[in-house]
């Protein structure tokens, strides 16, 4: 791992805070979301995010939710040695017929101020138990304006699933109700039983021994 680097993209609207508790086999530098323009695309937002670091055509993009979309798309463009997703949405994959249902009804453009933060904390705690971990998250994710979630719903609902350069290894949660349990057809994919969206709070331990022992190997 001493010849490349490892970005890590977190969840919607959190940051570094929520990996506080996590054990990355590799050193990691945490990247941070900006205010996206209200009328720029999914891949727009990428570039302009992520354009900023010298990240390099051996190096590793881990993104956890909305970060490994964030990744993926970039990565389209851009090369690099693999992509990583935690919990988030394979550009095979479909989101669920939810999220779907949410944008036909016109909801994005007229609910109230703060129903979409609340919606979106009502599903992240879907499944998952109370903890000091699932606060903390919570709190990270006050920091924006509840015009940011609507354009991060709006993005992921346009995005266009656009294929990576480089092999994407997936990792999902059994319980996770935010994005579904579909097997890529050619990348790498494993299961975390028993998991929710919040996988690496409570199994922090089986990815990072999953991380170093199937995904380190496998780069230079």
């Amino acid at each position: 791992m001493s010849d490349c680097r490892v970005w890590v993209l977190p969840g919607m609207g959190a940051d570094s805070r929520i990996f506080k508790s996590f054990k990355f086999p590799w050193n990691a530098t945490y990247l941070e979301w900006i205010e996206p323009d209200h009328s720029e695309t999914l891949s727009e937002y990428a570039d302009r995010l992520l354009n900023r670091y010298p990240i390099q055509e051996n190096d590793l993009l881990f993104g956890y939710s909305f970060g490994g979309i964030v990744a993926q798309d970039w990565a389209s463009r851009n090369k690099v040695q693999r992509v990583v997703l935690l919990n988030s949405l394979h550009h095979e994959a479909r989101l669920r017929p939810l999220y779907k249902n949410l944008a036909a009804t016109g909801v994005l453009n007229w609910a109230p101020k703060g129903s979409i933060f609340r919606l979106i904390k009502f599903i992240t705690r879907l499944n998952s138990r109370p903890s000091r971990e699932l606060d903390l998250l919570l709190e990270t994710m006050e920091q924006f304006e509840c015009q940011y979630y609507r354009w991060v719903l709006r993005a992921v609902l346009d995005w266009e699933h656009t294929t990576p350069l480089a092999p994407v290894d997936v990792i999902l949660g059994e319980l996770d109700p935010v994005f579904t349990l579909q097997k890529p057809s050619k990348d790498r994919f494993w299961i975390l039983k028993g998991a929710t969206h919040l996988s690496f709070t409570s199994h922090s331990n089986e990815i990072s021994n999953l991380l170093k022992e199937k995904i380190d190997p496998v780069l230079l």
